[in-house]
C-alpha cells in the first residue's frame, strides 16, 4: 500500500506543477486563479499522501 501512496503523491505532485505552469501563462485573471485553487488543492492531497507513504 506504501507504494500505491508514494506513486499517486508523485501524480498529484506534477499535476500540481502542471496547474503553476498553467497559472504561469494565464491570460485571464479567472482562469489564473482557479489553476492557483487547483494546484493548491492537489499540493495538499500530495503533500498528505507522502505522509501516509512515510508511515
Amino acid at each position: 500500500m506504501k507504494i500505491v501512496a508514494l506513486l499517486l503523491a508523485i501524480l498529484f505532485i506534477c499535476l500540481a506543477l502542471g496547474g503553476l505552469m498553467s497559472a504561469a501563462h494565464g491570460t485571464d485573471t479567472p482562469s489564473v486563479v482557479g489553476d492557483l485553487v487547483i494546484s493548491a488543492l492537489l499540493g495538499w492531497v500530495a503533500i498528505s499522501l507522502w505522509k501516509k507513504a512515510r508511515r
